[in-house]
């Protein structure tokens, strides 16, 4: 449009009076200037490019004694320990635990102090006060486990996704399994302040130091796969031989989380993520979401929205004002591939 403009204009003024050539600007020389405008406009607005880089950057943050591990890189380090000071825990699955570990999940955390005979005062107070003010953004943005489904997701253009009716069923699981965990983090944690927590902890097993690690799949690759031994060659092969079946369980389970998100986006953060359930809750009325602009949004006629959203949310069944569901995550998918730019971002 706004080259057809300039033509207009250069023929209007060709009619009054031919002015000299240093006045004016042919459509020629205008047209790639603007294109190159706009393509270095698109690649700083370009919310997917944005995300993928927010995700891999805090994949290394989270586990940021690597950098001095690996790279020697000790400010870097600094600095995310310096985020850590501030943020002790974020509503995301991250295991405090881990060799290079420098930022937690705040679920995590609080079954471990829990566990610890604790209650978690401060870690649910910043939990609830990030969870309003942004929802569950640090879920599609900063969750290592998200990021590593997101990344399996990429290659495959052609999503199996469940019926409206099966997707709710299977979204309750994730509530199960909060139940489970909690329930064993808790009789812990009343077991320890009464001093009789010895026998309950051998009872419990794997369970007993948090309810959650032995099925969360952050513990089991960033925790357990490093604690484990190898084998590198022929001769270290036997290595496997001590692993245990309760951990090759949890190596086949962590693995599935990443190779079914090839076929399925986000499976585990829509129907067993225990963390993402409790964070729906506090989420849902967040200050930040998304809404959908009723002039230019025509449901009748398009779905580009809930084909690409990763959470399988079914968005043109929200009001336009806001998109009030628990499973969104920000991660703005729907935004990035909307035909007709009606998804917005809304504030309060």
């Amino acid at each position: 449009m706004a080259e057809d403009a300039d033509t207009i204009d250069a023929e209007q003024v060709e009619d009054e009076e031919a002015p000299s050539e240093e006045e004016t600007e042919t459509p020629e020389e205008t047209k790639p200037t603007r294109e190159g405008e706009r393509n270095i406009k698109g690649l700083f607005v370009n919310v997917r490019l944005l995300r993928r880089i927010a995700q891999v950057t805090f994949l290394l943050g989270i586990n940021a004694y690597v950098f001095s591990a690996w790279f020697e890189a000790e400010q870097v380090q600094a600095f995310w320990i310096f985020i850590r000071d501030i943020l002790p825990s974020i509503p995301i699955i991250a295991p405090l635990d881990a060799p290079f570990a420098a930022i937690a999940g705040s679920f995590g955390t609080m079954n471990r102090e829990l566990t610890m005979g604790l209650f978690p005062f401060f870690t649910i107070g910043a939990m609830i006060i990030i969870l309003i003010f942004f929802g569950k953004a640090s879920c599609g943005w900063i969750c290592p486990i998200g990021t590593l489904q997101d990344f399996a997701t990429l290659p495959n253009r052609s999503k199996t996704r469940p019926a409206p009716g099966t997707e709710k069923e299977l979204r309750r699981v994730k509530a199960y399994v909060f139940i489970i965990t909690m329930f064993f983090s808790a009789w812990i944690a009343i077991s320890t302040v009464l001093g009789t927590d010895e026998a309950i902890r051998d009872a419990l097993g794997i369970f007993a130091e948090s309810g959650f690690d032995p099925v969360n799949p952050a513990h089991i690759l960033f925790v357990k796969a490093l604690e484990m031994n190898w084998p590198f060659n022929i001769e270290t092969l036997w290595y496997v031989l001590d692993w245990g079946w309760i951990f090759w369980l949890q190596i086949i389970f962590g693995a599935l989380v990443v190779i079914v998100s090839f076929w399925m986006p986000r499976w585990y953060c829509r129907w067993l993520c225990p963390a993402g359930w409790l964070y729906g809750i506090f989420s849902r009325a967040s200050l930040v979401g998304i809404g959908r602009n009723p002039a230019l949004c025509t449901p009748d006629t398009c779905n580009v929205c809930e084909v690409v959203c990763p959470m399988n949310i079914r968005i043109r069944r929200f009001p336009y004002q806001r998109v009030h569901s628990a499973e969104c995550i920000m991660c703005l998918e729907c935004k990035s591939h909307c035909p007709n730019k009606a998804i917005v971002i809304r504030f309060g």
